[in-house]
């Protein structure tokens, strides 16, 4: 696979998970998405387990490949690729919870893993700078981060009691912003560098 399909998959991702959100809760039943949190859906025993933990894996393995893509576009634009090494973080969070449901008491064992995401969609904010092409990129993982940091409403009990599935939500809704962001700008850079290379020659 070239580098611009690897890259699609981060536009996939997303749509795996939301869309399993979605079709999951239609199955487990009385599920409410801003109180009830994503690992009740694939819950040991709900019934919209073996499914949730089938696409989670998915998207868990989709996310390897589009690690493989954001690798390769940084190496041929020429960028820093120190937010690459971020990337596998999400991997891991994914595939633990595809084989840990949540009941099992190993389930929220990678909780701070997740804050490496943080780091990462900073880092491409920060080290990717000096080229006016990636100011979309940057934006949006900004604004990816600006969302991921929204789980610190944990903290605020009002909210927390109320709507914890929204809180978790928001996190998510950020790397997907990021992700999406970081597709999309890093295919339209490579394929600007692929018709260039072609009119020079």
């Amino acid at each position: 696979m070239n580098i611009k399909t690897l890259l699609y998959t981060g536009i996939l991702i997303p749509i795996v998970f939301w869309g399993a959100t979605i079709i999951c809760g239609f199955i487990h039943g009385h599920y409410n998405h801003l109180t009830g949190t994503v690992s009740e859906l694939g819950a040991i025993g709900s019934p919209s387990e073996p499914l949730m933990a089938t696409l989670t894996m998915f998207g868990a393995i989709l996310s390897m490949f589009f690690m493989m893509g954001v690798y390769g576009a940084c190496k041929q634009l020429g960028l820093n690729i120190i937010p690459v090494f971020t990337l596998p973080a999400f991997t891991f969070m994914m595939g633990w919870a595809a084989m840990f449901h949540s009941g099992n008491h190993l389930h929220s064992a990678t909780g701070p893993v997740f804050f490496i995401l943080y780091l990462g969609a900073l880092l491409v904010a920060v080290l990717w700078r000096g080229k006016k092409e990636l100011v979309s990129v940057r934006i949006s993982s900004l604004l990816g981060l600006a969302f991921m940091l929204l789980i610190f409403l944990r903290f605020v009990p009002a909210i927390e009691n109320t709507y914890p599935g929204l809180i978790q939500r928001f996190a998510h809704l950020g790397w997907s912003v990021w992700f999406t962001g970081l597709s999309i700008g890093l295919i339209r850079l490579v394929s600007l560098q692929e018709n260039q290379q072609l009119l020079n020659h």
